[in-house]
């Protein structure tokens, strides 16, 4: 199936039902199809065709869904650029994707005036200005012929949306989504999320990655649910509007959830809706689940995915047995493996790079044909993640593979250190890489932020250490920092610790 049929059931099954809020606009279903329709029509009449690439650059906003499906109905294929990018990250993505159209607000606009030398292939870029209630004023206000959506003949094998993630050399490369990765994977989410109508959830995290579109956007689309949009991640707002929604599930990375945590006051937000938080795209120590599940008397539900996997690979089951720290089992109709340097299945407990196959999975990256046969071999996808399995199969992440810490001749996985670090009283957040050593090739290195007001000392905490792990594990060097770096969905920048050394 393609997504153009897929809302159009969607829009029919649950007619006026609201689908997206943001601040005082909504949407319902119906709303949503038709003002796509309309968008979509719009863009077909200047002249965007089958195939063609359009770029999205908005902060998270109403505005960003409907570009990204308006293009896909128009039979384009969505290229979400982060607003974060400065220009020559943005004239990267425009010029390696080949986008002929770009949708952008108009704070960009002299940005892209200033390169716009350096994109050849960009024929057209439409910007919403401040007195456009939408794009679509902008994109209208060009198309003064459009008419009807002209029927698009689409495959579940043809791209819909090309996520650019973090690539080899410092440059993104392409994850390209077809409309059959995006049809399987939004109704597996809803059911391994228990997801029902009448959920409400949150897309906070950027809508530039695949988590924040395919686990509240496609997840709710796929069950009824509401999205409500907000543009960027703020504890205290979050928390607010927590209430002011009522929200029911939360989806969100680490750093959100440790956030959230230490920002709710008792009595100040109700949070009584809040049954569910979805955990994903960096692991949750153990600590923080507990801590956090106890103060919002809602449970945590950690999964794993990647851009690569439409967002999900494997999930604690919603009705069955939650194991803290640990990612879950393989959702519906998706397969795993975990597989040695020589490609050969490891025992139950041992550590293995984690594979994995289904419907879900991308058929490659965007003009690079080495990297897509490296990565993705007889359908297995190599995820470059270590994890091992429990005599029940429930899957822990150990850390990435180039994360992979050998000491000594020994192997370290960082997250085993983060998770003694993560339980010390004056700890808020922390992160363990490898660094060079004479001696012993690599060593342990901690860098930890502290709890306001919490006081300690790379001695102490190296003390810490060596009373709960194995002396080869324990952090050679500690550096206690006002922040740590992150990524613009909020998870931590080994690599950039691992430069800082």
């Amino acid at each position: 199936m393609n997504l153009v049929d897929f809302v159009k059931e969607r829009a029919k099954e649950f007619r006026n039902k609201v689908f997206l809020w943001e601040e005082k606009k909504s949407l319902t279903y119906r709303e949503f199809d038709l003002v796509t329709d309309r968008l979509a029509a719009a863009l077909q009449s200047l002249g965007l065709q089958k195939g063609d690439h359009a770029a999205v650059l908005f902060p998270n906003s109403l505005d960003t869904l409907l570009c990204y499906f308006s293009i896909i109905k128009a039979g384009g294929t969505a290229i979400p650029i982060n607003s974060l990018y400065t220009p020559r990250e943005i004239a990267f993505i425009l010029n390696n994707s080949e986008a002929k159209f770009l949708l952008a607000a108009g704070q960009f606009q002299k940005t892209i005036e200033e390169i716009r030398p350096q994109l050849p292939n960009l024929n057209l870029a439409i910007f919403r200005q401040e007195e456009d209630h939408s794009i679509i004023k902008a994109v209208e206000r060009l198309a003064i012929s459009a008419g009807s959506l002209k029927a698009v003949s689409l495959s579940s094998e043809d791209n819909a949306i090309i996520f650019y993630t973090s690539g080899t050399l410092g440059q993104p490369k392409g994850v390209m989504l077809t409309h059959g990765n995006c049809t399987f994977s939004g109704p597996n989410i809803a059911r391994a999320y228990g997801l029902k109508e009448g959920d409400i959830t949150m897309a906070v995290l950027p809508l530039v990655h695949v988590f924040a579109v395919a686990s509240p956007v496609f997840g709710s689309l796929s069950s009824g649910g509401t999205v409500v949009i907000m543009e960027r991640f703020q504890a205290e707002s979050v928390l607010q509007a927590f209430q002011n929604y009522r929200i029911t599930w939360f989806p969100g990375v680490p750093t959100m959830f440790n956030y959230i945590y230490h920002a709710y006051q008792q009595g100040t937000y109700d949070t009584s809706s809040m049954r569910m938080g979805l955990s994903g795209g960096a692991s949750l120590s153990v600590e923080l689940l507990k801590n956090w599940e106890e103060r919002f008397g809602a449970y945590i539900l950690e999964v794993y995915g990647l851009t690569e996997s439409t967002g999900l690979v494997t999930a604690n089951p919603v009705h069955g047995h939650r194991k803290a720290g640990s990612i879950g089992l393989p959702v519906a109709n998706v397969q795993t493996r975990l597989v040695d340097r020589e490609g050969l299945e490891v025992l139950r407990g041992e550590v293995g790079e984690l594979l994995f196959k289904g419907p879900n999975a991308t058929k490659g990256y965007w003009k690079l044909p080495e990297e897509t046969a490296e990565s993705i071999r007889d359908g297995w996808v190599y995820t470059g993640d270590l994890a091992k399995q429990d005599e029940d199969g429930y899957f822990y992440i150990a850390g990435r593979k180039k994360d992979l810490i050998i000491t000594g001749g020994y192997n370290v996985y960082p997250r085993e250190i983060e998770e003694i670090l993560y339980t010390h009283p004056a700890i808020y957040e922390a992160a363990v890489v490898g660094v060079p050593d004479e001696v012993k090739g690599e060593i342990p290195k901690a860098f930890v932020t502290l709890k306001p007001g919490q006081q300690t000392s790379e001695g102490e905490i190296i003390s810490f250490c060596k009373a709960n792990l194995a002396r080869y594990k324990v952090p050679r060097q500690v550096e206690i920092r006002s922040e740590l770096p992150k990524s613009s969905t909020g998870k931590i920048l080994h690599r950039e610790l691992r430069k800082a050394g």
